[in-house]
């Protein structure tokens, strides 16, 4: 039998097969680009949902350092106000308080971290405004706390360099400074003038507050840029620094579905919608109306 006619038909086979039309390859990039802006936001909102599990995650460990901080101080909680550990302790007053001292007593990310022993949790993993929380460009009491805890990489000195502080310890959430009692009056009267409720270095204490499950004591905030660095504090109150166009500090705390994660005063953690921005008088009265209060004494259920 001859050999060929086989390979003839081989090479028939071959030449009988036809290309891609370009209309068809323009109809496969085409359904291939509808299918990726179809799933690449559900996969950037799956990505976005573990980060905030992941935050909400580090707030439930802080949560449960606090509680136990307050355990071991009298039910003292760890200092969420700017007045107390910047107070110059030759004049342990308001007056006395500003960032040429450090008191000696450690703010909440700092005081908790004998109980915690992470500092990985103060960062969350969403936080793209810089983490900036715990860097004030010049501040000795910023700068002594972090030099007399040791933290690593901080130095005598730090406070001079733009983002050496931020870069020796992250922090992507704030107290609430109204914890701190020389924030705030004591209700008056005409016969009682109104007089503040303690000095700058005492906090609340648990039974003060009439309802700690909803008196929040930490909150997502971002950070802003200044001519000294990034900054943003430990210390806090809903709308504090907003500017209305999204650049505030509250306001890029917002940043796990257009809400953030919160813990209480009785260490409970979870996530909440942010209403509207606007003032800090008026933020402070939506987030009331969601549940959350801002003043322990005064923001009751009552």
């Amino acid at each position: 039998m001859p050999k060929f006619p086989l390979a003839q038909a081989s090479v028939s086979t071959k030449r009988g097969r036809r290309a891609f039309t370009l209309i068809e390859l323009l109809v496969v990039i085409a359904i291939i680009a509808i299918l990726a802006a179809i799933l690449f936001p559900v996969f950037a909102q799956a990505r976005e949902k573990a980060r905030q599990t992941a935050c909400l995650s580090n707030l439930k460990q802080m949560g449960n350092a606090v509680m136990m901080y307050a355990q071991d101080n009298d039910e003292i909680l760890p200092a969420t106000g700017w007045q107390g550990p910047c107070t110059d302790p030759a004049n342990p007053t308001a007056a006395g308080t500003n960032d040429a001292n450090f008191f000696g007593f450690y703010s909440f990310p700092l005081a908790i971290q004998p109980y915690v022993k992470n500092y990985g949790v103060l960062v969350c993993p969403s936080d793209t405004s810089g983490a900036g929380g715990f860097a004030k460009g010049g501040s000795k009491c910023y700068e002594g706390q972090l030099v007399q805890m040791k933290v690593p990489g901080a130095y005598v000195g730090m406070s001079s360099t733009s983002n050496a502080m931020r870069d020796a310890l992250p922090l992507s959430y704030a107290g609430n400074y109204l914890l701190c009692k020389s924030y705030s009056d004591l209700p008056g009267s005409v016969t009682t003038p109104k007089e503040k409720r303690g000095t700058s270095l005492e906090m609340a204490s648990l039974s003060d507050i009439k309802n700690p499950s909803n008196v929040f004591y930490l909150a997502d905030v971002g950070s802003v840029v200044t001519a000294t660095g990034d900054f943003a504090g430990w210390y806090i109150t809903p709308g504090y620094g907003n500017n209305g166009d999204g650049s505030g500090r509250w306001e890029k705390g917002g940043r796990h579905g257009d809400g953030r994660n919160w813990i209480f005063c009785d260490g409970h953690a979870k996530w909440n919608k942010d209403p509207d921005f606007v003032g800090k008088p008026d933020m402070i009265a939506a987030y009331r109306k969601r549940g959350i209060y801002t003043d322990y004494l005064t923001e009751t259920d009552n």
